[in-house]
């Protein structure tokens, strides 16, 4: 006797077959990240629906205007430039990381770094990133690293949190996806107390199985001296790399210079 566990059911989506797949990859740790496309549109209108999504909106939103960085909100991954902002690759990635995340597996590639020049774009990659994080059912926050470190200081917390509210945040499931902007931007000479909280963040999350998607305009090299190899270690090891590439999209104009006609003008 046949039962319908036997054979699947007569006209079955390819879409099924396709998940199921996609599960069994996941679980034996064969998943290849480069060409997944694991269809992102059904995930995000699963999310959508799934009576969690104002309040993951909400959370996002808020860590943005915290950050000053409320006209990024509109940034999506449409808007992105395909080959210098690698659109489909971060698509993949956030992709890749929900599904692992619903279903209690490990990552293929849990954190993500986005580097290169000043003005090439990242900001708005990842943020670009975090909005579809959002959308694909992931609890998702953006901070930046000094603004981590700022509130960690006695009564410096935002919302009347208290420090450790602060590290319970941002190192625990209560932020799945952490959008970690200008790492080690500014801190020509950080203290051995901002190196530790530091180094706490992204190992408690690494722990956990929780990705970081950072960004810096710091070669690694210049990361390590500046805040030491645990932190780098913790970030980097095995991350998937995203290099921002492209002249200065914020299009500064210049003045004053040695070729200028007014180079000889004193200032002020």
């Amino acid at each position: 006797m046949t039962t319908s566990a036997q054979f699947p059911a007569r006209g079955m989506a390819p879409a099924v077959t396709a998940m199921r797949q996609t599960l069994r990859d996941l679980r034996a740790g064969t998943l290849d990240t480069s060409g997944f496309k694991p269809l992102p549109d059904e995930l995000a209108e699963e999310a959508l629906d799934d009576g969690y999504a104002v309040v993951r909106q909400k959370a996002w939103n808020t860590s943005l205007r915290l950050a000053s960085h409320d006209s990024y909100a509109h940034w999506t991954l449409n808007r992105l430039d395909a080959k210098e902002q690698h659109r489909d690759r971060l698509r993949d990635y956030v992709t890749a990381l929900s599904w692992a995340l619903k279903k209690s597996v490990a990552p293929p590639k849990l954190n993500g770094i986005a580097y290169g020049n000043t003005g090439s774009g990242k900001t708005t990659a990842i943020i670009a990133a975090g909005n579809h994080a959002v959308r694909s059912g992931l609890r998702t926050r953006y901070l930046k690293h000094t603004q981590y470190l700022e509130w960690l200081r006695p009564n410096r917390a935002p919302a009347s949190l208290t420090e450790q509210e602060v590290i319970e945040l941002y190192t625990t499931s209560k932020t799945q996806l952490l959008i970690l902007d200008e790492v080690c931007s500014g801190m020509d000479n950080p203290s051995d107390w901002a190196r530790t909280q530091s180094e706490h963040l992204v190992d408690a999350r690494r722990a956990a199985g929780l990705p970081t998607l950072a960004a810096t305009n710091l070669t690694s090299d210049r990361i390590i001296a500046t805040i030491g190899s645990r932190f780098f270690s913790r970030l980097a090891g095995g991350a998937s790399l995203f290099e921002i590439v492209g002249d200065d999209r914020r299009c500064p104009v210049s003045w004053g210079g040695a070729d200028d006609e007014t180079a000889d003008v004193a200032w002020g």
